[in-house]
């Protein structure tokens, strides 16, 4: 019943004589032994809620627990429970090899150097890089380093696995070794992901993040569901607005995904009735009144810095 539990969590930030709400009344659960994801624009608080769970950052108010721990009060409990991949390119030292990097953070973290060379070996066969365990970091592919730091993460066997981006600038077969290493690891895990089917692919539950606010959550199928028909047609002239709509550009006209409610808006041709996709699933939720690249400059997001 542990797994993650996010009550009410607030984080405010003051910058420039202002203050800036990165999260604002956020709730929800990751359940024990399923992925989660946490999708949403850039700057809507994914970041910020991974650096709390992480005990990285302190909320303003509001309680978050992992595996029963209180991130607050139990915060070296917590750290124990938990391993974490960032997007930060700064995780490991380059001149070493990966296994020398994996026995070197394993004693950081309490292991004997007999354990952490036997753990290394495993969770190394684990991602896949046995083969690779005594070439310099310097030398690993993105992909290759980004498996390495999810060694790294289950190095000590946490419960619980807190990802931000864990597929980034992945190549589609390195994206596919590093889902099938994830969901072979049984554990809890939360995540924060900009594609969208891989979130499907791999995620019990989904919750959407919206300038700090949490305004849809449940598995893809409910939140496929929820947004009601989906329709597809052809424009020749684009209203303004409606360019989040836009699939794709052939010839002379444009083709649309839009929900039963934006119907109104546009005249359409050869228009049919879609299956939702959880690309329609964002747009609906999370692009109305959005100017993400605006968006993200205002809030700030909360990068990572190692």
């Amino acid at each position: 019943m542990d797994g993650i539990i996010v009550s009410d969590i607030v984080k405010v930030y003051k910058a420039k004589g202002r203050e800036i709400r990165a999260l604002d009344g956020v709730s929800f659960r990751a359940e024990k032994g399923e992925i989660t994801s946490i999708v949403g624009h850039n700057g809507a608080g994914k970041t910020t809620m991974l650096k709390i769970l992480s005990t990285l950052v302190i909320p303003t108010s509001g309680t978050a627990t992992v595996n029963g721990y209180d991130v607050v009060k139990d915060e070296k409990r917590v750290r124990e429970n938990i391993g974490l991949v960032t997007v930060s390119d700064r995780l490991f030292y380059y001149r070493l090899t990966g296994m020398e990097n994996l026995v070197f953070f394993g004693s950081l973290q309490g292991l004997s150097i007999s354990e952490a060379k036997r753990r290394a070996k495993e969770v190394l066969d684990i991602v896949g890089l046995t083969e690779w365990r005594d070439t310099p970091y310097m030398k690993y592919s993105t992909g290759m380093q980004r498996r390495l730091a999810l060694a790294r993460a289950i190095l000590t066997d946490p419960p619980v696995i807190l990802l931000d981006e864990p597929t980034l600038g992945l190549d589609p077969v390195s994206a596919r070794i590093f889902r099938e290493n994830l969901q072979n690891l049984g554990k809890t895990v939360l995540m924060t992901s900009h594609y969208l089917k891989e979130v499907e692919d791999l995620s019990k539950n989904v919750i959407v993040f919206k300038r700090g606010k949490v305004v849809a959550k449940g598995d893809p199928e409910q939140l496929k569901s929820s947004i009601g028909k989906v329709y597809e047609g052809k424009v020749y002239d684009l209203p303004h607005g409606m360019e989040k709509f836009v699939v794709r550009m052939e010839k002379e006209y444009a083709v649309l995904r839009l929900p039963e409610r934006e119907m109104g808006k546009v005249e359409l041709y050869d228009l049919k009735e879609v299956t939702p996709t959880m690309d329609d699933v964002y747009v609906f939720f999370v692009e109305e009144g959005i100017d993400v690249a605006r968006e993200g400059r205002k809030r700030g997001g909360a990068r990572w810095r190692e």
